[in-house]
């Protein structure tokens, strides 16, 4: 079925589109905020509440620090945003709570999933943060550590060359659990900019470990399974999943079996159609664009 533009839809078809939906779960980078919130979102989701429409938040970047996520919602006037988000850090902590996994987890990630893996009482290793100018050196990084029982990689900007060579280390073992969390291969940084993310990297670790890692970040389905049983949600079909990447967002949306909305800061509709397998169920440019059509059915 070709993507419907939503747009294009009349007042009664928009509502009869809203009414078979119980929940609006929504992306954050790319979608709500670049640097600052685009206009017009806040405004939104508060149609979209008063539409009586369960709102939660899933993100790949556990990056940002709570103060910084708080304060972001709080300008684009969405009350308890953090409160209703979820992202692969706490994804991950409450994956390993649940097993008891009482080992020591090497990060390959920002510092704020390890401040979230600590903050859950889960002991943490890292780094180092520099490589050595003299190769032969890295056969220091090669030495195993059988005090490691985990390797967690998620959105870890500073990957090098040694951190890889220790966790190649690590996971052949095949008793270590290999967990991702953001997949990201490249990133928004600013509306129709994208740069390349540490996913790459994942990728690599992949191919020479030949293990597949438990992923907890889009588009992996464990992190919209997460995110539901947060919420509450029993037939995922009633959920609008809401995103601006296609293999991310869309593809969480398919596997998780929400319907989807793609907006285009950074694909064209050409690029939307030309995706050989992932197409959303709808499109529009921005979320501020439906604002009218949210309100004449408010009104």
């Amino acid at each position: 079925m070709e993507p419907i533009y939503l747009n294009s839809l009349n007042c009664t078809e928009f509502k009869n589109t809203l009414d078979s939906l119980d929940y609006v779960f929504s992306d954050c980078d790319g979608v709500i905020w670049s640097d600052v919130p685009y206009p017009g979102v806040g405004e939104f989701f508060h149609r979209i509440k008063q539409l009586g429409k369960t709102v939660h938040f899933v993100s790949n970047n556990s990056v940002r620090s709570r103060k910084k996520y708080e304060d972001l919602f709080d300008a684009a006037d969405i009350k308890y945003g953090f409160e209703n988000l979820t992202i692969p850090s706490i994804a991950i902590a409450k994956y390993l709570k649940s097993i008891k996994f009482n080992k020591t987890v090497y990060c390959m990630t920002c510092p704020e999933t390890i401040n979230t893996l600590l903050a859950h009482g889960i002991k943490c290793k890292h780094g180092p943060e520099d490589g050595s100018e003299l190769y032969t050196n890295y056969l220091d990084y090669f030495d195993d550590d059988d005090e490691i029982g985990a390797v967690v990689f998620d959105n870890d900007f500073n990957v090098n060359l040694a951190k890889m060579y220790r966790a190649i280390t690590y996971l052949r073992r095949s008793e270590v659990i290999y967990i991702s969390g953001a997949l990201y291969n490249y990133v928004s940084l600013k509306q129709g900019y994208l740069s390349l993310g540490p996913g790459l990297f994942n990728d690599v670790l992949n191919k020479e470990t030949n293990r597949v890692p438990i992923v907890f970040g889009k588009p992996g389905k464990l992190l919209g399974d997460y995110a539901m049983k947060r919420v509450g949600v029993t037939d995922p079909s009633r959920v609008l999943f809401i995103g601006d990447m296609i293999k991310q967002d869309v593809g969480l949306g398919k596997v998780a079996g929400f319907k989807t909305l793609l907006l285009l800061p950074n694909n064209t509709r050409a690029d939307m159609m030309a995706h050989p397998h992932l197409k959303p169920d709808f499109y529009t440019e921005s979320l501020s664009s439906l604002v009218p059509l949210l309100n004449n059915v408010c009104l």
